[in-house]
């Protein structure tokens, strides 16, 4: 099998939602293996490949992004269409620690009264369940029962790990989604009529500047979303499943945000260690 039409038959069967950035990553490697066969790739093409992205100034993450299409690609040739292939190791570059960015519930209403009313709902909705972008600019009417109070996003709507799980929603989200009710015939949220591709535009950059929020991506609705819940006293294993996560490393960086259920173990009277010490104190002076 040629790597052209691994790629052309990857893109048929997979219809993933980020087909641009997809193609895009296929374009650039079909410079060097167009043409190949996907038995003829090895390890050597995939270290010229990273070196030349290097030297171009671009990021380690922005790279296994390019080497996780290639992996994919190669894994399902192999194991799913049965070609005949070994396909290299392909070992990720390190990236730097994710970014935990949060707001403060007073930035967050700031930022809301500074978006044009079409991006405040979404922002709003956001913040009220934890989904991603996509989750909620592709959101549609029949993922939305709203007599049960809960979204299912399942299928193609997942866009990290394969398990599909439901969003509950609260009273503010109910109103936020009644308020879209007779927009679009398909979609949730929409502009003008026209259903809405992205949310993070020119326009949220500006309005997170007019509300003097810096340094803020449409992503960290969810961290924020995350965040605002552990503090609250959510446990992870339930912020987990609220979230969709099937890594529970995802969530374990949220941790340090709560600290109610380490209180308990800083009064030590049961022990009697406390009460040594204030004796001694109290001795000393």
């Amino acid at each position: 099998m040629l790597w052209k039409e691994a790629v052309v038959r990857f893109i048929r069967e997979k219809q993933n939602k980020d087909t641009a950035n997809e193609v895009s990553i296929f374009k650039y490697l079909d410079a060097y293996f167009g043409h190949l066969y996907v038995d003829e790739i090895r390890r050597m093409h995939v270290d010229d490949i990273i070196q030349q992205r290097l030297k171009e100034g671009v990021s380690n993450t922005t790279i296994n992004r390019l080497l996780q299409k290639l992996r994919a690609v190669l894994n399902i040739a192999h194991k799913e269409w049965e070609v005949k292939c070994d396909p290299p190791y392909i070992k990720l570059l390190k990236e730097p620690k994710k970014r935990v960015r949060w707001l403060s519930e007073g930035e967050a209403q700031r930022l809301i009264m500074a978006l044009p009313s079409h991006i405040a709902d979404m922002a709003t909705f956001s913040l009220e369940t934890g989904l991603r972008e996509s989750n909620v600019t592709l959101l549609r009417w029949d993922q939305v029962d709203l007599s049960e109070r809960i979204i299912y996003v399942e299928g193609d709507d997942i866009l990290k790990g394969d398990t599909a799980f439901v969003v509950p929603l609260s009273d503010v989200v109910i109103d936020v989604i009644k308020r879209q009710v007779g927009n679009h015939p398909e979609r949730v949220f929409t502009y003008k009529g026209r259903p809405v591709r992205r949310a993070n535009t020119k326009s949220f950059k500006n309005a997170c500047e007019r509300a003097g929020i810096e340094n803020f991506r449409w992503h960290d609705f969810r961290h924020t979303w995350a965040t605002w819940h552990v503090q609250n006293g959510t446990p992870l294993a339930v912020l987990q499943e609220l979230g969709g996560w099937s890594d529970y490393k995802m969530v374990k960086r949220y941790a340090h945000f709560s600290h109610k259920h380490l209180k308990r173990f800083v009064n030590r009277s049961q022990s009697g260690s406390a009460t040594n010490i204030a004796t001694l104190a109290s001795v000393s002076q």
